[in-house]
């Protein structure tokens, strides 16, 4: 089902309304998640800061500790044995006693403990093959990456001996060639944790704050759009009461519609299109009645030689009643001639060109009429669309394009333009008449106001497909899309209300047919594909 077939004041603020509450969510879900990234890139920038610190603090431990062990290899003059217990025992008291970080712990290659202070029951064991926790074997990994030129870091779990627990950690390690030896520093990396949570829950009132602001910042658009449109929806309705008034009087009495008070210039041009209509009708109505006087006086005329022709052909009651009867049917039909409006005497023009009083005045006025008609006809179609069923017929396309085309020449010759047209033969289609009225209508009325003066407008109807194809040679259309929305005109100066092209959406969307908007050269053509359950044989 169609969604505009429906359409209202009321649904349209509705639908509005309800966009403006999704664009709240969007924009406030997009700044949570930027500034969750940014976060997140502050968390990994800052870990990364951290680990790099304590990274460049072990290895200056490990290096400190190796330039005293070489000071003493190179200076001592005691045995090795004795030189080696020496450095162990001062190397113990190098390290820091607040959280177990810091120290330097020595293994031989071999992966025999040869000095650590904080678990000194290890001292003298082989760790080689010792695992942490997640199958690590940290000692061997520490000795192979200390024979590297400047010694190697590695991460794995250890007994953090300030907890009792098992902590992250990281050290750097680098060999000692002369004895064999295997020296290291490191540092447990479970503060960094600790940390991100602090950091975590700042970021987490930094959000609240973010949408609380957000949503009092949108609660006060909110409100401002909702006066707002409520302000243009009873300046809407004042106006489309204030118009039908009008109208209505202009019906009843037969007077000038008053405009000066009018809102919008598009009731406005109605209302003026209405007076020329409005003084045509009170001029052909003067006419009518001097016409009908004359024919009055013909009556009275006719209707006494009757009495004098009835007089002296007295010759029997028979012959007396005929010439009254045929004087009654004279009198009705008469009588009945003249009360008949004669359909405003052919729409008042017909008759003016019966008379042979045909103009450029007469042809301008000819065209206004019927630009007026079209736009009462959209008016109609617009406000009973959603009330009446418009039940489909069988129509000879051909020829309902060609009454159309032929009620329009007077209006595109007022404009210095002609038609051309290549329209083929028994195209026959399923389709409500007045809806195809207002299809064709639409496109004709805005070919002739956008085409270029002393142009062609070029109208085609393809059988097999039945394709119906509008051609005007006029300015590019800047947004194909939004021509076909309410209200939209592509240029004020034009007049109209952006109704035509909106109708005609509608009815091809109802109808299933395709619309296809093409610019070729210097023309723009307005192409529409009839589906084929609308067609017939």
């Amino acid at each position: 089902m169609n969604p505009l077939k429906s359409i209202s004041f009321v649904k349209l603020k509705v639908f509005t309304l309800m966009l403006f509450i999704l664009f709240v969510i969007l924009f406030t879900t997009l700044i949570v998640y930027e500034e969750y990234n940014e976060f997140q890139k502050q968390i990994a920038t800052f870990k990364q800061s951290y680990l790099d610190t304590q990274k460049e603090m072990i290895k200056k431990e490990t290096l400190r500790a190796l330039r005293y062990i070489s000071y003493k290899h190179h200076t001592s003059d005691k045995n090795l044995s004795d030189l080696k217990k020496e450095i162990v025992d001062a190397i113990e008291y190098m390290r820091n006693e607040r959280d177990g970080t810091g120290y330097i712990f020595i293994y031989t290659y071999d992966g025999v403990n040869v000095a650590d202070p904080v678990q000194p029951h290890n001292k003298g064991k082989n760790l080689l093959h010792f695992k942490d926790p997640n199958g690590k074997e940290v000692i061997k990994e520490l000795i192979e990456v200390s024979k590297q030129s400047d010694g190697g870091y590695v991460e794995y779990v250890w007994l953090k001996p300030t907890s009792k627990t098992l902590a992250p950690k990281i050290s750097y390690a680098k060999a000692y060639e002369p004895f064999g030896w295997m020296v290291g520093s490191g540092v447990y990396l479970d503060d960094i944790q600790r940390i991100i949570a602090q950091k975590e829950e700042a970021y987490k009132d930094k959000m609240i704050k973010y949408i609380i602001n957000i949503i009092t910042l949108s609660f006060i658009l909110f409100a401002a759009t909702v006066m707002v449109m409520r302000y243009i929806s009873l300046m809407i309705e004042h106006s489309l009461a204030k118009i039908q008034t009008r109208f209505n009087e202009a019906a009843a009495k037969n007077i000038y519609i008053y405009t000066q008070d009018l809102l919008f210039e598009e009731f406005k041009t109605i209302a003026t299109y209405a007076n020329k209509m409005i003084k045509i009708i009170k001029e052909r109505t003067k006419k009518l009645q001097e016409l009908n006087k004359t024919l009055e006086m013909k009556v009275l005329q006719k209707t006494k030689k009757l009495h004098t022709q009835n007089e002296e052909l007295k010759r029997s009651k028979e012959l007396s009643e005929k010439l009254l009867k045929d004087q009654d049917k004279f009198l009705k039909t008469a009588i009945h001639e003249i009360n008949t409006p004669l359909s405003i005497i052919l729409s008042n023009i017909d008759l003016l060109k019966m008379e042979g009083h045909a103009s450029q005045e007469i042809t301008n006025i000819e065209s206004g009429i019927k630009i007026i008609n079209n736009i009462y006809n959209d008016l109609a179609y617009l406000l009973k669309k959603d009330r009446v069923e418009y039940p489909r017929e069988s129509i000879d396309l051909s020829r309902f394009l060609r009454n159309r085309i032929e009620f329009f020449s007077e209006v595109a010759k007022g404009n210095r333009l002609q038609f051309r047209t290549d329209i083929a033969s028994d195209v026959q289609i399923s389709f409500n008449p007045i809806e195809l009225q207002r299809l064709i209508d639409n496109n004709l009325s805005n070919a002739i106001k956008y085409s270029e003066p002393n142009s062609t407008i070029s109208i085609r109807l393809t059988k097999d497909p039945v394709t119906l194809t509008f051609s005007t040679r006029s300015k590019p259309i800047e947004n194909k899309e939004a021509i076909f929305d309410q209200f939209y005109r592509e240029a004020s100066a034009k007049g109209g209300f952006g109704l035509g092209l909106a109708l005609v959406k509608e009815i091809c969307d109802k109808y299933g047919c395709v619309v296809e908007v093409r610019r070729e050269g210097a023309y723009n053509h307005f192409i529409y594909r009839i589906a084929h359950e609308n067609t017939s044989a």
